[in-house]
C-alpha cells in the first residue's frame, strides 16, 4: 500500500498520496536499443583505469572518514556554516503537516525541482474550496528525514491539487524606478550615404 501523508488544515485532516509528475507521463519516451552481431542485446557499461569492464550497478558512493574508514550515513551529524549542529527535518510521513497560506510573490520565487498529484480520497473537496477562493498553501517537504527541506506549495487547476517542490530565491526587482521617465528616442540625425554603382568601377 502506498505511503500517505497527512495534512492539517483549517482544523481538518486530509490523507494524500504524492505521485511525481514527469515528462515521461505525459509526453511518453523513446528508448535506443544495441544488439551485437549475434542478435544478443547490449548492456552499457564503464571502463575504469582503461581496462576493467564495469557493467552498470558496479559502483557505489561511500563516506570516509580521516583514517580513509568506511563511515555509516545514519552516524552523520549537520552541521551549520559555523560548525553548530543542526536539527534534523522529519519526513512528511512522519508526522502531520501543518499548511500555512501563502502569497503569489512566494510561490512566483521557488525555483521548480520536482510537481507531484495529490491522490485525496477524503476531504478532498473541502481543500478545493480553499483553492477555488484563490489561496495557496506552503509545506515544508521532505521525502526522507535529514537535514534539509524543499519549499513545497500546494495550487489547483479547480479539479485536483497539486505539490510544487524546489527551493525559494530571494528576488530583487531591477528595473524603472518610482520616478521613471519615459524614453524618448534619439533623434539624432542620421546622414545617409548613396546608393554606391559599381559602374563607376
Amino acid at each position: 500500500m502506498a505511503r500517505k501523508a497527512e495534512f492539517s488544515i483549517n482544523g481538518q485532516s486530509v490523507m494524500a498520496e504524492f505521485k511525481k509528475v514527469d515528462r515521461k507521463k505525459i509526453y511518453g519516451w523513446s528508448s535506443i536499443e544495441v544488439f551485437d552481431e549475434n542478435g544478443s542485446k547490449c548492456k552499457l557499461a564503464g571502463l575504469a583505469e582503461g581496462r576493467y569492464v564495469m557493467p552498470s550497478g558496479s559502483t557505489s558512493l561511500v563516506s570516509l572518514n580521516s583514517k580513509g574508514e568506511a563511515v555509516s550515513k545514519s552516524t552523520l551529524v549537520g552541521v551549520d556554516s559555523d560548525g553548530k549542529k543542526v536539527a534534523m527535518v522529519p519526513s512528511l510521513y512522519d508526522e502531520k503537516v501543518v499548511l500555512r497560506e501563502a502569497t503569489i510573490d512566494e510561490y512566483l520565487s521557488v525555483a521548480v525541482k520536482s510537481v507531484y498529484q495529490l491522490q485525496i480520497d477524503e476531504n478532498k473537496e473541502a481543500l478545493l474550496n480553499e483553492f477555488n477562493a484563490g489561496k495557496i498553501y506552503y509545506f515544508v517537504f521532505n521525502y526522507r528525514a535529514d537535514y534539509e527541506g524543499d519549499d513545497a506549495f500546494l495550487i489547483s487547476n479547480g479539479n485536483e491539487v497539486f505539490a510544487v517542490t524546489g527551493m525559494s530565491a530571494d528576488l530583487e526587482f531591477i528595473g524603472l524606478e518610482d520616478n521613471e521617465q519615459e524614453l524618448v528616442p534619439d533623434e539624432t540625425e542620421v546622414v545617409e550615404e548613396d546608393d554606391m554603382d559599381f559602374a563607376m568601377f
